[in-house]
């Protein structure tokens, strides 16, 4: 993977997503400006990357900081989105997928767009880190 883009940020326990979303939507839109990205991967690419750094910052943090690392790369075989994380370990590969998203929230969605949209090249977790690899179709 080559010419990538990065951010890396600590969430605090109890602060809202909002800052931190904003953030990584903006590493996507100044990669796929940089790349070249048309309309259709870009708006997929800004789907999956809110979904999982939102997934991580609702789910995985326990009322505790989280350190992260995301970064956005584009090799011949197309954009790698790489989350490293300091959270809970959460292969999205064993994950269930719910049939039908819950009625309140919604949730329940976001790991079936990013399977539809994503292959999973890697997931590892490790002396308290985890790092997904996802690679978009």
């Amino acid at each position: 993977m080559v010419s990538g883009t990065t951010i890396s940020r600590c969430h605090k326990a109890g602060q809202e997503a909002g800052d931190t979303l904003i953030a990584a939507m903006a590493l996507v839109e100044r990669f796929a400006v940089s790349h070249g990205l048309e309309t259709p991967a870009m708006q997929r690419l800004a789907i999956v990357v809110e979904e999982i750094v939102s997934n991580l910052l609702c789910h995985a943090a326990h009322d505790r900081d989280i350190a992260f690392t995301l970064s956005l790369d584009h090799g011949t075989a197309g954009p790698h989105i790489v989350l490293d994380d300091d959270s809970d370990p959460f292969d999205p590969r064993t994950a269930p997928i719910p049939e039908m998203p819950e009625p309140v929230r919604g949730g329940g969605v976001g790991l079936a767009l990013v399977g539809a949209w994503c292959d999973i090249v890697a997931y590892d977790s490790a002396q308290g880190r985890n790092r997904l690899i996802l690679r978009l179709r």
